[in-house]
């Protein structure tokens, strides 16, 4: 892996792949994602790809032949060296999951990450086609504590908060973003969403969109990687290619701890789980009501 130390400072190389794949051809969208991670420059710990890279969106369920499971090794073969892939991940008990998988090429671990929102509403409909995942999840990579939020989780302000609270450093976001009747609006939406998770939750975002076009609509791509001062470190445009950011994890939490916003959160202020009891008032202030 490209992660190394110098003079103290531990940095994390993370590459963007942009693609553009096609509903369905699993096997030629894996080797464009393979083309674009041989054409990086330079060594990378690892490299995203965007949601569905390996699949494509389609609007319409996956064929159940299409689907994959963590251990196909047309995966693995990619995985293992260390590149990110959203795929349409096979379930035996009913509709498909929504996954992203990443591999440690180091230690061979292995971090899966469900979409816990598939979008319920037209045109996207993705109840129709997906489970929803069942829990977030952080994981140690190299130099880094990551997770991922696939595409509309990152619209529920509760789950990068979480993943932050997780302990994630560097939160991995990978999108099927199309640009929709007002192209300008979505991609500012996306500008708000990534400065907020980055500067409020002092972390650094990766975020991937896919590009090209499906299903008669348009994908704007735009990938980047911001820092936790919002700063934009690598950018791509709306055509399929490659970048590489450098993320200085040693500055990360130097930040996180001359200012401890995470640590300051007011967790005991979250509703109790139901069924459960909440804990009593303090008998010293009660809340204001505005």
């Amino acid at each position: 892996m490209a992660q190394r130390q110098q003079a103290g400072l531990t940095t994390l190389r993370v590459g963007l792949l942009q693609n553009a794949p096609e509903f369905g051809a699993v096997d030629a969208n894996l080797a464009g994602i393979r083309e674009l991670h041989e054409g990086l420059s330079g060594p990378v710990d690892l490299a995203l790809t965007p949601e569905l890279s390996a699949h494509g969106y389609g609007f319409t369920p996956h064929r159940d032949a299409d689907l994959l499971s963590v251990d196909d090794p047309r995966l693995e073969a990619l995985v293992s060296a260390g590149v990110g892939v959203g795929f349409a991940r096979r379930n035996p008990s009913g509709l498909p999951w929504n996954s992203y998988l990443l591999g440690d090429p180091l230690t061979g671990a292995r971090h899966l990450q469900d979409k816990l929102h598939p979008v319920s509403y037209a045109p996207w409909n993705e109840h129709l086609s997906f489970r929803a995942g069942d829990g977030l999840r952080t994981a140690d990579f190299g130099a880094a504590t990551v997770a991922t939020a696939i595409c509309n989780d990152m619209w529920h302000p509760v789950v990068p908060w979480l993943a932050a609270q997780g302990g994630a450093e560097v939160l991995f976001v990978p999108v099927a973003s199309m640009a929709g009747e007002d192209e300008a609006r979505i991609r500012r939406t996306w500008e708000v969403i990534l400065e907020h998770a980055a500067v409020l939750l002092q972390c650094y975002v990766v975020f991937v969109n896919r590009c090209g076009a499906e299903g008669g609509s348009r994908f704007w791509g735009g990938s980047r990687v911001l820092g936790p001062d919002g700063r934009v470190l690598a950018a791509l445009g709306d055509e399929p290619g490659s970048a590489v950011a450098e993320l200085d994890l040693a500055a990360l939490r130097r930040l996180r701890a001359e200012v401890p916003m995470r640590a300051e959160a007011r967790t005991d202020l979250l509703p109790a789980p139901a069924g459960t009891t909440p804990a009593p008032k303090s008998s010293e202030s009660e809340p204001l009501h505005v």
